[in-house]
């Protein structure tokens, strides 16, 4: 990415552009598979927190009868052969006077007089017994080949009205809308809901379930209702089912279970988000009874607010583009849990993809222009400090590394022997070539061993040790860091050898102690240093290396923190006079030839 295309991307007109850009993705994207979970799970998140922290009331008189293992296992027929206690039951809501019925369960497609007789007429007489006084709704399953099942003539005729048991699915499989447009054309078919619906004069639009309304539903078993009409109390029936709408379904561990975004059974079981599919058209009627079906808001109503989470590329800095984010989706998660209390499903998933997209988009072209900024001032100024110093420079760190205050630091100073001599007898051209050469040896060197550069004076160079990198031992550091250089000088004088160029001696000193770093200087140039009583010291010892033979010493206090193999090797010198102190205990060490 050229220089000149991320400057554009930071003008308004681009962040305008990548916004729009990125909102109207957004919308588009979201019916995408890939989207479409996260979304979901977003929308089911609102439900369960609204459920049960802000729920709306419900008055709706809607009262579950639920085939339940405890009924079968008091019943003397199988399962398939429920006509007696089916048409039982029908008939105990008759005396009861309900609203309407609908019926959720599978009824055969053939007459069962041959297997148990008596039965068709058993369930028969119940039926008719019940479309009495209320409307009765057989609810119609379907055939693999999707075509609705056929019913048994006469059971199909002596109900009110039939509608097919079915939901849409969302992309994740769950149920969470109601539609009854199911036909291969898009046309309406009556549904199980539909009907119930019409019967109580009211119309079910297509839109999604409001599982806030409501605190599920209490299921009263098949047993007890069969139980109550054979004690004859009248009242209990009266109690559970006058005026009422019931469904009637089956209410086992494992058939006809379906995902829901709450639990919809109160009781046992209350906490069990798979809940057989007879509650899920009870809460589809409860919707349509309160009139709170939940609305999708459209693409063209929802590009503002994708829009709205798109300005966040409009932060500049990274930190504050973050808490924009954070607050930007508290803020949206609320509103969107108000919006879908009132009807409305906000695009909670959307907002959050698309700030969360603008966020990570506007970073990564910060970092890229950071990166270039990093390389280019590491192109300009790299040879001219430290790589530590560069480093802080860049990160920022060398402020905080001043205001740190005073630290334990060593300090080198190196000379080269008999530099007057060679730039008299030598062209200059020549001297700082060599010096160069030198220098250029030695500084891998010294920064392999976390060594930072001070300066070079002439045919010398001041070296600091433990900052602005810490180190574990500055002493160890320092010491080492001096030996390498002996070490790398036969190398650099074997080359000097083949070129007919005389070779260099050096000596190096040492000192450590307490100092204070920081940047010296005016706001126009400054100058990352050390200031502290060892950096002198260490200066000062630079004229024993000429007089005492050791081209190598260092104060004995420094040599007193060293461990390992920097401890070792080293000869005491005694006690020096130093310029500007009373004296220094030192140390020597010669390389061995």
């Amino acid at each position: 990415m050229g220089a000149h295309v991320v400057a554009w991307l930071t003008t308004p007109l681009a962040g305008f552009i990548v916004g729009v850009l990125l909102a109207v993705l957004g919308v588009a994207t979201v019916r995408a598979p890939s989207v479409a979970g996260f979304d979901l799970a977003l929308l089911d998140a609102q439900f369960a927190a609204l459920a049960a922290h802000w729920p709306l009331a419900a008055d709706d008189g809607i009262v579950v009868i639920g085939i339940d293992e405890a009924s079968l296992q008091r019943l003397s027929e199988p399962v398939a052969l429920t006509h007696r206690p089916l048409g039982a039951m029908l008939a105990a809501l008759a005396e009861a006077r309900p609203r309407a019925v609908a019926l959720d369960v599978i009824l055969p497609d053939r007459s069962y007089e041959a297997f148990a007789p008596g039965s068709d007429q058993a369930l028969i007489a119940g039926m008719l017994a019940l479309r009495r006084v209320a409307p009765l709704i057989v609810g119609l399953t379907t055939r693999s080949d999707g075509e609705l099942r056929r019913v048994h003539p006469p059971l199909i005729a002596a109900a009110n009205a039939a509608g097919a048991a079915l939901f849409v699915e969302d992309a994740d499989g769950r149920i969470r809308r109601y539609d009854d447009r199911l036909a291969a054309d898009g046309g309406r078919v009556p549904t199980l809901v539909s009907e119930v619906a019409h019967a109580l004069g009211v119309t079910a639009p297509p839109g999604g379930l409001q599982y806030a309304l409501g605190a599920g539903f209490d299921v009263i078993p098949l047993w007890q209702v069969l139980a109550w009409r054979e004690a004859g109390d009248t009242a209990a029936l009266a109690q559970a089912f006058r005026a009422k709408t019931v469904f009637v379904g089956y209410v086992l561990p494992h058939e006809d279970l379906k995902r829901q975004p709450i639990a919809l059974m109160r009781g046992d079981g209350g906490d069990d988000r798979d809940v057989p599919g007879v509650l899920v058209h009870a809460q589809a009627l409860r919707t349509a009874l309160a009139g709170d079906t939940v609305r999708v808001l459209s693409p063209p109503a929802q590009l503002p607010f994708a829009l709205l989470a798109a300005s966040l590329w409009f932060v500049a800095r990274w930190r504050r583009r973050v808490a924009a984010l954070l607050i930007v989706c508290v803020l949206a998660a609320a509103m969107s849990v108000i919006a879908l209390r009132g009807g409305v499903e906000w695009p909670l998933g959307l907002l959050v993809r698309v700030a969360i997209a603008a966020t990570l988009a506007r970073s990564m072209l910060d970092a890229w222009q950071l990166r270039r900024e990093r390389a280019r001032l590491t192109a300009l100024f790299g040879g001219y400090v430290s790589p530590q110093v560069l480093s802080a420079i860049l990160s920022g760190g060398l402020a905080r590394d001043a205001a740190r205050g005073r630290r334990d630091l060593a300090f080198l100073f190196a000379d080269v022997r008999g530099f007057t001599e060679l730039s008299a007898l030598s062209p200059p051209e020549e001297v700082l070539a060599i010096l160069n050469r030198y220098f250029a040896a030695m500084t891998p060197v010294l920064h392999a061993h976390g060594g930072t550069i001070d300066n070079f004076r002439g045919d010398g160079m001041m070296v600091i040790f433990g900052a602005p990198n810490d180190l574990a031992n500055p002493a160890d550091a320092a010491i080492l860091a001096a030996r390498a250089m002996f070490a790398r000088l036969p190398a650099l004088n074997g080359e000097f050898a083949r070129e007919r160029i005389a070779p260099l001696a050096i000596g190096v000193s040492l000192a450590g102690g307490s100092a204070v770093v920081g940047n010296v200087g005016s706001t126009e140039r400054y100058n990352y240093t050390a200031i502290g009583d060892a950096a002198n010291v260490a200066a000062r010892l630079q004229d024993l290396t000429k007089t005492s033979g050791f081209p190598l010493v260092a104060a004995a206090s420094l040599v007193g923190r060293a461990s390992g193999d920097a401890a070792r090797g080293w000869t005491p010198l005694g006690h020096f006079d130093v310029r500007g102190r009373d004296g220094e205990d030192v140390c020597g060490w010669r390389p061995a030839h």
